[in-house]
């Protein structure tokens, strides 16, 4: 992506960020992201519709990364030497990715719009709930299948909701063990 463009959006992101940290999804307007993000009314439109467009690229862009299937060193956590198979590694990495948009996610969370961000997050965390399910990582063979990764899925977005509500006083592998308790 040319850089322009990248800048461009990325500015569109953070003015979303500030309208969000003064008013609920509902009430922000086009106008109102337009001012903080300091970007023409054309321009806004060359990359996005409406203020929905705008949240969804911008959640599938926290998601891009954080659900990768990397382990790279990174500035706050580095997996890159443990295996990929270590579940309770994948689902701390995700964590220390949600962590590092905290002040983003923890205003979505407490907006109108927080149940789309649960959605897009179920949505992404559920194959990798499906492949602890399937591999005996989350056991209780006496639950159907689908069921326990439904629950396994909708347990995650409980403890990143208390974590986010509680201002992420705990670690990311803190966590990921009350997720893991949760779903022996």
């Amino acid at each position: 992506m040319d850089r322009r463009i990248a800048r461009t959006i990325a500015s569109i992101y953070r003015g979303f960020g500030q309208c969000l940290q003064e008013k609920d999804f509902r009430e922000i307007s086009i106008e109102d992201i337009l001012v903080k993000a300091n970007v023409s009314r054309s321009t806004f439109y060359a990359h996005f519709k409406t203020k929905d467009d705008v949240l969804d690229s911008l959640l599938k862009n926290i998601f891009h990364h954080v659900f990768s299937h990397s382990l790279e060193v990174e500035a706050t956590h580095d997996f890159s030497k443990d295996s990929i198979l270590e579940y309770s590694h994948l689902f701390t990495h995700v964590l220390y990715h949600l962590q590092d948009e905290g002040e983003l996610i923890k205003v979505i969370l407490q907006s109108s719009c927080a149940s789309r961000f649960l959605a897009a997050l179920k949505e992404e965390i559920t194959p990798l709930v499906s492949r602890c399910v399937k591999e005996g990582v989350f056991p209780k063979k006496e639950i159907p299948e689908e069921l326990r990764i439904s629950s396994g899925a909708e347990s995650f977005l409980t403890v990143v909701t208390y974590w986010f509500n509680g201002n992420q006083e705990q670690t990311p592998s803190e966590i990921v063990s009350y997720y893991m308790a949760l779903n022996e």
